[in-house]
């Protein structure tokens, strides 16, 4: 019954949620979070990946890490 409660509970919260007319003013600013988030996401990765190169093989290395990193950030969404 207690979880019964919540779940209809949850259900409610989460309709209201979806019902605010303002939430549609928000989305460009998602949009620019995401997208901020998203490119930050590809230089960690980035750094991490020049990171485990190792020094014998670095110039190719480093070249596939900087091409990777690349093509995450195209792939991210635009502000």
């Amino acid at each position: 019954m207690k979880s019964a409660m919540i779940a209809i509970l949850v259900l409610i919260l989460s309709g209201a949620a979806f019902a605010n007319p303002g939430t549609g003013r928000k989305t460009g600013w998602r949009v620019a979070q995401s997208a901020d988030a998203c490119l930050v996401t590809c230089a960690n990765q980035n750094d991490t990946c020049k990171r485990t190169c190792p020094t014998t093989y670095n110039g190719p290395c480093t070249s596939a890490c900087d091409n990777q990193a690349q093509f995450c950030r195209q792939s991210c969404p635009q502000k």
